[in-house]
């Protein structure tokens, strides 16, 4: 059963900024990790999602099953994790027992599910402090159990690791990695998005797609060609060049980045020169390398850092290291305008 199904969704905020959601559905139980940067729209669509926003227009807009009646969706079993929640100034435990005081449990009852959504979280010994007294990870995870102990069964997340210390994001995670509830979760940590989501997409200038935003670069377009400093010079092609001149983001799928090492030869010292007389071809140096699952991800220094992934069969078969001088490449279904 489809969760929401959105089609041809605009909203509005101002003159400067508009979110436009082509299409998007969202399956029970699954998980979908939006990631993108500041003012991209994310917690803008978790507020639609949540029905605190009304769109501008819409050709579909179902919320299971049902169409959307402005003012008149049934919320109940939606969740919200705001990325700045408000606690109340009770204790940790009164802030648990909250949702269940609402449904007018038992006192043994709620005694009971406090306890162990406290343990849950590793809140059990900072279950009578002051909610306030806590730290920002210790609060996040009120938070989070005070949503759940409504028993959702749909979590919308704005942004719930931000400025988090690692042991409450751990924490978090772990939650998140065992949920049986549809998760949407929104970030700028692309490592948190595949290690969460089952699906991860990215919203970038209010647009939604299915690349990622590892290698989201701000420059702008002179005749076709992206410019950036320092001396990023890449030529568009037809299909995805835009119509004039002009400041754009220019997104490469660092999953279709392709890397080839360049043995025994030194980087430039005059910058990022195309190689081999290409100019559709970088030339760097491998600045970092983390495994992710069945991944390699790489980072390589062109002046900008750029990211690749590829499989670890691939990374061993290509004998990259770090710090190797390789020539980066990708074909135009890679890049995307915006």
């Amino acid at each position: 059963m489809k969760q929401f199904e959105l089609k041809d969704l605009v909203f509005r905020r101002s003159e400067r900024f508009t979110l436009e959601i082509d299409e998007l559905s969202v399956t029970r139980g699954e998980k979908v990790a939006v990631v993108g940067p500041n003012g991209s729209g994310k917690t803008t669509l978790l507020r639609l999602l949540s029905f605190l926003e009304q769109p501008d227009s819409w050709t579909r807009l179902l919320f299971r099953g049902q169409p959307y009646a402005a003012g008149r969706m049934d919320r109940i079993g939606v969740g919200f994790l705001k990325q700045e929640p408000l606690l109340f100034r009770g204790s940790v435990a009164e802030n648990l027992a909250y949702p269940l005081k609402l449904r007018r449990l038992a006192s043994s009852e709620i005694r009971k599910r406090v306890g162990a959504m406290a343990t849950r979280l590793e809140l059990a010994d900072l279950t009578w402090e002051g909610a306030h007294r806590l730290s920002v990870g210790e609060q996040r995870r009120v938070a989070l159990g005070r949503v759940l102990m409504a028993d959702p069964d749909i979590l919308l997340l704005d942004e719930p690791m931000a400025h988090l210390d690692a042991h409450s994001s751990a924490v978090m995670e772990e939650v998140f990695l065992k949920a049986e509830q549809t998760l949407l979760l929104t970030t700028h940590d692309v490592h948190l998005a595949h290690r969460v989501g089952s699906r991860v997409l990215t919203l970038n200038g209010g647009r939604l797609s299915t690349s990622l935003s590892l290698n989201a670069l701000r420059g702008e377009v002179r005749e076709g060609r992206f410019l950036a400093d320092p001396g990023l010079d890449i030529p568009l092609p037809a299909a995805v060049a835009p119509a004039g001149d002009g400041p754009v983001t220019l997104i490469l799928d660092p999953r279709r980045v392709v890397i080839q090492p360049q043995p025994g030869e030194p980087l430039p010292a005059s910058g990022i020169p195309p190689a081999s007389g290409s100019e559709e071809l970088l030339r760097g140096h491998v600045a970092s390398v983390r495994e992710q699952g069945d991944d390699v991800w790489l980072e390589v220094d062109c002046g900008r850092r750029l990211a690749a992934i590829m499989s670890r069969a691939e990374y061993e078969e290509k004998g990259l290291n770090l710090h190797q001088v390789v020539v980066l490449s990708w074909p135009p279904e890679a890049m995307e305008v915006s």
